[in-house]
Formats: structure tokens, sequence, C-alpha cells
């Protein structure tokens, strides 16, 4: 590779680094101004309803998004010189996902007498239904196959600015809880509909109906992924759903607010990796599986040394954490929750480089699969189990406990694949 290549692909790194750090701030910032204040007007018992419906949504938008975020991203960073190939992919895509979005819109309103079994809740779930529906139209993996993610940024300033000035006018009382998902609906609806003018303008989309084969090869590609990041959310996301059927509303609102604390914290490494991803795609290509795991153990260790003392600081800032997130009263019992689950901080990510950067990359995502199925089966299961003798706290240990799993599964994965090919 020659000195300007090298200059090019590091500037598209940097790029896609300082436009998903200024995004993180954020979503670190923004939550800083309106957790606080939506847990004060609407209470503990109220923020936990709002939480577990919003988990359905969650849910929705998984089956929705498939592995599109992951199998689309690398195909765009393949073939992001061939137009015509790009707007088979975004137009391929968005078709399967429509799909996918009535499909999943039928299933849930077959389940919602079990699942929504109040009046409000059915009617939280209908508003937030436009997340979903914005969502679709947010080509997140367009922007970062090319790496692109400056639009992204700017889609997510306006669409989360908007979500915060709305909850301050709108959410006034404790029942107005009900509107949160409609808030924000609308800031996914607008970021939707921004992000496909900009595919338009910016990377000459052109909008048609694709092939039945193209359509197929899209719901074949991302059909692995999409067994290992449900797999993945379906545990991450499980403990709310879980936990309403075992303990008080007020109790899913503490537990709610400490797993927000800790995700949020999450968030603040993906910066850094999500602009690995489309890089390591793109530089695994045709390398050989010697520099394709050299590579990634080198970027593991570096990874471990920078975020240990960080973690550190999480297990004992808890207390302040919460004092700032949550206000001076009423989650007190977070602290504790939040310091179970601080090595998630560290586990999550070498989770994401291992299986996602790496795993993916190499083209053995079905071990990621197998990995993410084994550690969401012991952390459901031990749920289920601990539930009933700890708490809201059962909850809290099962996260760091499926992230372990998983990590150790993941390793043993990459010493598999480095004595059974030989590391050639």
């Amino acid at each position: 590779m020659s000195l300007r290549s090298k200059i090019h692909s590091h500037k598209s790194i940097a790029e896609s680094f300082l436009s998903l750090s200024i995004l993180n701030v954020l979503n670190v910032f923004l939550p800083f101004i309106t957790l606080p204040y939506i847990l004060r007007v609407v209470g503990a018992a109220n923020y936990g309803i709002y939480s577990y419906v919003y988990v359905l949504i969650q849910y929705l938008m998984l089956i929705n998004a498939y592995g599109f975020n992951l199998s689309a991203t690398k195909q765009i960073s393949q073939h992001r010189e061939d137009k015509h190939q790009v707007s088979v992919i975004y137009n391929s895509v968005i078709v399967c996902r429509i799909i996918l979005l009535a499909v999943g819109i039928l299933f849930f309103l077959i389940l919602s007498p079990f699942l929504l079994e109040s009046e409000s809740k059915r009617l939280m779930f209908l508003m937030g239904l436009g997340i979903v529906l914005g969502d679709l139209l947010n080509p997140v993996w367009l922007f970062q196959g090319f790496e692109k993610m400056r639009y992204m940024t700017i889609v997510n300033i306006i669409s989360k600015t908007l979500f915060t000035i709305l909850i301050f006018f709108v959410i006034r009382t404790a029942d107005d809880y009900i509107y949160i998902l409609l808030i924000n609906s609308c800031g996914f609806i607008l970021a939707g509909f921004i992000s496909t003018i900009i595919a338009k303008k910016q990377f000459d989309i052109k909008f048609f109906i694709p092939s039945i084969n193209d359509i197929r090869f899209q719901f074949k590609s991302g059909f692995a992924l999409f067994g290992s990041t449900i797999g993945t959310n379906l545990y991450s996301n499980a403990n709310i759903f879980i936990l309403n059927f075992f303990v008080s509303e007020s109790a899913v609102g503490v537990y709610a607010a400490a797993e927000k604390i800790i995700k949020g914290l999450q968030m603040s490494t993906s910066p850094i990796t999500q602009a690995l991803f489309p890089f390591f795609s793109k530089d695994f290509h045709n390398k050989s599986l010697r520099y394709q795991l050299d590579k990634l153990t080198k970027i593991v260790k570096l990874f471990v040394l920078i975020l240990i003392v960080p973690n550190v600081v999480i297990f004992f800032g808890a207390e302040l954490l919460v004092r700032i997130f949550c206000g001076p009263s009423g989650y007190d019992e977070s602290v504790l929750l939040v310091k179970i689950m601080s090595p998630v901080f560290l586990l999550g990510t070498l989770n994401y480089l291992l299986g996602v950067i790496g795993l993916v990359n190499l083209n053995k995502q079905i071990y990621f699969f197998q990995g993410v199925l084994l550690s969401g089966i012991i952390s459901i299961v031990f749920l289920i189990f601990a539930v009933p003798y700890f708490g809201i706290k059962a909850a809290s240990m099962a996260i760091p406990l499926s992230e372990l799993v998983l990590l150790i599964a993941l390793i043993y994965c990459f010493i598999k694949i480095r004595k059974s090919e030989g590391a050639r």
C-alpha cells in the first residue's frame, strides 16, 4: 500500500471516529439533562412501565434490523466504487426491512393480549412504532460502509435535540409518561426522512424495486449475523422483560435507571469500535489469516490497557453517577446495581472486537452466533431462577455473567481457528 493510500485510510477512520465521538457526547450529555427530569416527574413505577414497553419496541427494531447493520455495511464497504451495486444493496435492504416490519407488527399484535395487558401499554406500543419506521428509513449501514459517519451524526443531533426539547414541553405530570415513546417516534421519523434525502443527494442512490434474487441474497447474507444480533439483544434486553413478571413496576424502574447508566457509559467506546468495523472489513480483504489474527490481537490488547482504569472509576464512582443521572433520592438501590454491572464496560467492548470486528470480518460469524446463543441461554436461565431470591440484583448479575461467558467462548473460538487453520 502506498503512503497516500495509508493516509487516506487513516483519514477515513479519523473522520468516522470524530463524528461518532460527537454523537457519543450527545448520547451521554442529553440523557444527563432528560433522565433526571423524567425520573423526577413520572416516578420509578411509571418509568418502569415505559421501560418495559420500550423493550418490546427494541425487540421489534431488532427483528427489523435483521443482520443488515453488519452485512450491508460490509457489502457497501467492498463495493463503494460501484454506484449501481450500492443502489442495488440499498434498495434490497430497504425492501427486506419493510417485509420484516410487516411480519414483526403482525407477530406483536397476535401476542399483545399476553404482553400488553393494559390499554395504556397498548397505546404506548402503537405510539412507539414510529421509532421502528424511522430506524428503517435511516441507513446507518450505508454511512458506515462509506465511512461517512458525519451524516449519521448530523441526523442524530437533529432528532435527539428535538426529543430533548419535546420532553420538557410534553412531560409535565406523572401521567404524561405514556407520551415518551411518541416523542421518541417523532425524533426517529425526522431522522429517517433526512437520512433518505442524504442517501439520494450525497451517495447518488437510485430508487427502484429490486429483483427477488437481490432480496433473497440480502436475507441470506444477513441470516447468521441476525442470529448473533438477536441472540445478544434478546438476553441483554430480556432483564426488564422478565423482571416485569416477578417484581413491582417501581423495582423495574430502579433497575432500568441503573441499566441506562451502564449502557450509556458503554456507548463511550462505540466511536472507536464502529469506526474500526468497515476499516477492518476492507483491510482484511484478501489478507492472510495470520495477518488478520495478529492485527486483531494487537487491537484487543490495546483496548484492555485503555479500558481497565475507567472501568475501576465506574465501580467506585457508582454513587456519584446515580446521583447525577437519577437525582438525589429514590434510587439508592441503583448504586449497588451499577457496581454489579460495571464489568460490562470492559467485557462488552472486548466481545464486540472479537465477535463483530473479528469473527464477522473473518467470515466466521457462525462461531459468534454459537457463543451468543450459549451466553444468552445461561443468562436467561440464571435470571429466571435467581430473581425470586435476589430480586432486581439478579438482573444486574446476569449481564456481566453473560458477557463473561461470551468472552470465554470467543477466546476459545479464536484458539480453535488458529489451530485448525494453522494461521496461514
